[in-house]
């Protein structure tokens, strides 16, 4: 069994040894061949080899656009500037390029009629002048960029307008303005726009009241960014206060006027001096009037002088008393001399600097008939009636007594 097997596998690859050889063998052609015109051919390394342009416009991109200022207000001028590239290993002739208007952008010069030449991986710089209208939002003003053959560029810039105006507050204000008085203001400004601002000041601006400085530079103020300014303010009758905050986008100047908003009164604030406990003695035509003076206000009063007003002939050995400083619920004892003629009652004038050394008077009076005693230059021999009518009620008494004792 075992031979019968292998004498037909033996004759099996007998006849496949036939076959092969009874193949005819034609040769593969590898050189001197032309191809038919028109077939294309791969390059032997496509990874290095530059890439076949047809058209010179496909060689040019815009790889940057620039904008001065980033955000536009309402009329404000900017430069647009649009960068282009030569990708290609050819020169490509341009004829002209341009800005194309949109929305509230608007153009203000077209200055390149003729290009010229850009040169293989070379870059061109093109620069336009534009203007911001209303309404905001974002414009897109289209470049292009014709060449004398092939395609050209059709590039949409965006641009942005928004009027947003710097947010001002004050963050220190007197509740009420005092002729004379001197009192501190303090000015936040805060950017809330997406770019930053330049060249930002704070001016009050108004008549009839001196600040002291003139004005602050704050300079750059970033995104988001807020500074203050600080000024004092000393008004007089009916004085017009404003503030006025200027502050450059790009080369465009803005100015935006802030009232004060605080009328005229009494400040709730200051010093408040009053008067009480009046004595008053009267020897050789002099007057002697002393009592006590407290503070009832919120603010401390310095320098506080107490005089006789108009009318009255000060004498000494006071006649005018210096306390010195009052703090809010202080109080102080004072005492003057004086002479006076058909008067019911005296002018009194308490004079005192606040905080910022600013002078302010108040005026009261005070009665010249409490605890008066004699003239010791009048008739002294005349007593009080009181006295006498008290004499009259202890004679009659002790007269009833000595009658009611005869009568036992």
């Amino acid at each position: 069994m075992t031979r019968r097997l292998l004498l037909v596998t033996l004759a099996l690859l007998g006849c496949i040894a036939c076959a092969s050889a009874a193949i005819p063998a034609f040769p593969f052609p590898t050189s001197g061949v032309t191809l038919p015109a028109g077939e294309a051919t791969l390059p032997t390394a496509a990874a290095t080899t530059a890439p076949i342009v047809t058209q010179a416009g496909n060689q040019l991109a815009v790889v940057s656009t620039a904008i001065d200022p980033p955000v536009l207000m309402r009329g404000d001028r900017a430069t647009l500037t649009v960068e282009v590239a030569n990708t290609g290993t050819t020169p490509v002739r341009a004829s002209r390029a341009a800005l194309l208007p949109d929305g509230p952008v608007m153009v203000a010069n077209d200055p390149y009629a003729v290009v010229g030449e850009i040169g293989a991986g070379n870059r061109m710089t093109f620069s336009f002048t534009v203007t911001a209208g209303s309404p905001d939002g974002t414009a897109y003003p289209v470049f292009t960029l014709a060449v004398n053959e092939g395609r050209g560029i059709r590039y949409p810039v965006p641009v942005r307008v928004d009027s947003t105006p710097p947010a001002v507050s004050f963050v220190q204000k007197p509740d009420a303005l005092t002729a004379g008085r001197g009192d501190r203001v303090v000015v936040s400004v805060g950017n809330p726009r997406q770019d930053s601002l330049d060249g930002v000041m704070v001016a009050p601006r108004g008549q009839g009241f001196t600040t002291t400085p003139s004005a602050v530079f704050i300079g750059a103020l970033a995104s988001n960014g807020q500074a203050t300014a600080s000024f004092n303010v000393t008004p007089e009758e009916n004085a017009t206060i404003r503030f006025e905050v200027v502050y450059y986008n790009g080369q465009n100047r803005h100015a935006m006027p802030v009232d004060l908003g605080v009328g005229y009164g009494r400040s709730k604030f200051q010093a408040d001096l009053i008067l009480s406990n009046f004595e008053v003695e009267q020897s050789g035509g002099v007057y002697r009037l002393s009592g006590d003076v407290n503070n009832a206000g919120l603010s401390a009063a310095r320098s506080v002088m107490i005089a006789p007003g108009e009318g009255v002939t000060p004498a000494d050995p006071y006649p005018r008393y210096v306390i010195g400083s009052l703090d809010p619920d202080d109080f102080a004892s004072f005492e003057l001399n004086f002479r006076a003629q058909d008067l019911s009652a005296v002018p009194l004038v308490i004079s005192y600097r606040d905080e910022n050394g600013d002078p302010f008077e108040q005026r009261t009076e005070a009665s010249l008939a409490l605890n008066q005693t004699a003239d010791a230059g009048g008739a002294g021999g005349d007593l009080p009636i009181a006295w006498i009518a008290l004499a009259l009620v202890l004679a009659a008494g002790v007269g009833y007594l000595i009658y009611r004792s005869w009568r036992r």
